[in-house]
């Protein structure tokens, strides 16, 4: 049985480890089917988590939320070119979500960016074909450049929700000392 959060999270760790290596090999190959390696990455990724059983909670919903938001800027944001109104829409959806999904401890908020990266590739690679997409020489490092601002704003939000529920565990634990 395959555990949602536990296939989530692996998938995401799969596919930006996937993008990773594609990037660092992309160059010396000059191959571009090294970006399959990020497929493969997913695949390998939700096989393992049938294995090794963790539940993140933060990991998983960014995982989510990088496709989420991926596609909201690929299909309106891009192919609608609908303003800058789904960018802002993207980001305040980031921080909302990632406020609200309680990280499990601080390996949870760590692993945030790149499972939502992670996410995010997956879908760039899936809509690479996509007219608007690939017609346009600056919608690439303009998603990407959103991209990074989201994946900072996921990892912040993740990192503020695990403090303040530290802080609340802390004090809680001091009242009951004093």
């Amino acid at each position: 049985m395959i555990n949602l959060k536990s296939a989530l999270v692996f998938a995401g760790l799969g596919s930006f480890l996937g993008f990773f290596i594609a990037v660092l090999l992309y160059e010396p190959l000059k191959n571009e089917s090294m970006v399959y390696l990020i497929f493969i990455g997913v695949v390998v990724g939700v096989l393992l988590s049938t294995g090794f059983k963790i539940e993140l909670e933060a990991s998983s919903y960014a995982f989510l939320l990088g496709i989420i938001t991926a596609l909201i800027l690929v299909i309106v944001w891009v192919g609608a070119n609908a303003g800058m109104l789904p960018v802002y829409v993207v980001l305040g959806m980031t921080v909302g979500v990632m406020i609200y999904a309680k990280p499990a401890g601080l390996k949870d908020t760590a692993l945030v960016p790149i499972t939502y990266l992670g996410g995010f590739v997956l879908v760039m690679l899936l809509m690479k074909d996509y007219p608007p997409v690939r017609d346009n020489e600056y919608a690439v490092p303009v998603l990407f450049s959103v991209a990074g601002s989201a994946t900072a704003l996921a990892f912040f939000s993740s990192l503020a929700r695990w403090g303040f529920e530290f802080a609340r565990k802390f004090a809680k634990s001091e009242r009951g000392n004093v």
